[in-house]
């Protein structure tokens, strides 16, 4: 049983093997999490029900990497298919695929630079931090878009 569970929490947290690619693990798990969501018609409540998955799916193959392999190992790539989900959610529906890419950028982007606050979920040295400093990255790209979003019809 115990082997099963490694077996499943490995490839929950490497987003079944995008976490051991060599070269920008992180920006590979976000690209599933783009090619997932764009499989799903905009505006359908499947995406959200897939974040209330994927958050306690996500804290708990943190934790299997963790004891694997260390704080916050780059194989752990949930975490950027959690966040760039919260970032994609935000694009709203008639922006298409250049929304998408929009917020896969900003994602990216934050997750790579870790502003403030961002940069404070990023020194926990724990599950809930392998999780939230990529949720937070989602959420400032999230808040960027839907600011944008805003702008665009005024504009």
């Amino acid at each position: 049983m115990k082997i099963l569970v490694r077996y499943i929490g490995t490839a929950v947290a490497t987003v079944f093997g995008a976490g051991y690619l060599p070269v920008a693990p992180g920006t590979a798990g976000s690209l599933i999490s783009v090619i997932v969501f764009l499989l799903i018609p905009a505006g359908n409540s499947l995406h959200l029900l897939i974040l209330a998955v994927i958050l306690p799916v996500g804290y708990w193959g943190g934790s299997i990497g963790q004891k694997l392999w260390g704080n916050d190992p780059s194989r752990v790539v949930i975490d950027e298919f959690a966040g760039c989900w919260i970032a994609c959610l935000a694009v709203p529906g008639s922006w298409g695929i250049t929304g998408i890419a929009v917020a896969f950028i900003l994602f990216r982007v934050f997750d790579i630079l870790k502003p403030w606050p961002i940069s404070v979920f990023d020194r926990m040295k724990s599950p809930a931090g392998i999780l939230l400093d990529d949720v937070a990255a989602g959420a400032l790209a999230a808040v960027i878009i839907f600011i944008g979003s805003q702008l665009y019809g005024i504009i």
